[in-house]
């Protein structure tokens, strides 16, 4: 059975810094990107956004030189950080920057491989690549179950998630080009659940409206309808379910259905 797309509310993941106290999944990848970046350096952000992770960054990091590219412009002008729209190629000569971030990013585009190696490319010998990334082709998963029933193409219809990696191949994939020195794992049976099952909802117009015009974590400050406020309490439950089981099944493997990584670029 294979979905249909329809016309959807415009994507925006959020333009507000994140905070690193919360007790959610933003929360634990911000944690994450700011315990594994330098007090000084150049950082970019491939696939930045509406710039959050750079913000977040500002807060914690100020002597840091901020750049974002994207294939789309901001929907917030960029403050804190510099923005250039890129096309196939980083428009960077090489060796130039001391950290990359791929966070939420390396799933939606057409070629990882190639992504990674413009990450590779612009990054100094000995600099870092620092990245959270979903693991959705494992074959024994919720996203396998909802595939199944759904369509093959479920996710990239509701999140346009168009990869789906497994453990393997995604860990070979990224050490053609960097040497990876610590990996967690999140997403494990209840978060991965959570996902996989709101965004199989997310075929019905409602949800991905709730999702993109509701969802707190992307829209803070909007006034709410009592329907919208009770999904965002349903949604902040799960979220800390989520992060409590990611936070303590951290060094598992098994299960998981994301990685933050630190990697090295090899050169």
């Amino acid at each position: 059975m294979t979905g249909t797309p329809t016309e959807a509310p415009v994507s925006h993941w959020g333009a507000e810094a994140v905070g690193l106290t919360g007790r959610n999944l933003p929360a634990l990848k911000a944690r994450f990107l700011v315990d594994h970046i330098p007090e000084r350096g150049k950082v970019i952000e491939i696939g930045s956004g509406d710039g959050k992770m750079l913000r977040t960054l500002s807060q914690h990091r100020p002597g840091l030189e901020l750049f974002g590219c994207d294939v789309r412009e901001p929907g917030t002008p960029p403050d804190v950080y510099q923005f250039f729209k890129i096309d196939d190629r980083i428009l960077l000569p090489d060796n130039q920057m001391d950290v990359v971030l791929i966070f939420d990013v390396l799933e939606h585009v057409p070629d990882p491989e190639a992504t990674l190696s413009e990450a590779a490319r612009i990054c100094r010998p000995g600099g870092k690549l620092v990245a959270f990334i979903p693991v959705e082709g494992q074959p024994v998963s919720w996203y396998a179950v909802y595939r199944r029933v759904l369509g093959r193409d479920l996710y990239e219809i509701t999140k346009e998630h168009v990869q789906s990696f497994n453990h393997s191949s995604l860990r070979a994939m990224i050490e053609q080009h960097f040497e990876i020195t610590e990996i967690r794992y999140a997403y494990h049976f209840l978060g991965q659940l959570m996902d996989a099952t709101f965004f199989a909802a997310a075929r019905r117009r409602k949800v991905q409206e709730f999702w993109w015009s509701d969802n707190v974590y992307y829209n803070r400050d909007k006034r709410l309808g009592a329907g919208s406020r009770a999904m965002n309490r349903l949604l902040e439950l799960g979220n800390l379910v989520a992060w409590a089981e990611s936070t303590a099944l951290s060094r598992t493997r098994f299960g998981s259905a994301g990685i933050l990584i630190e990697a090295t670029c090899r050169k």
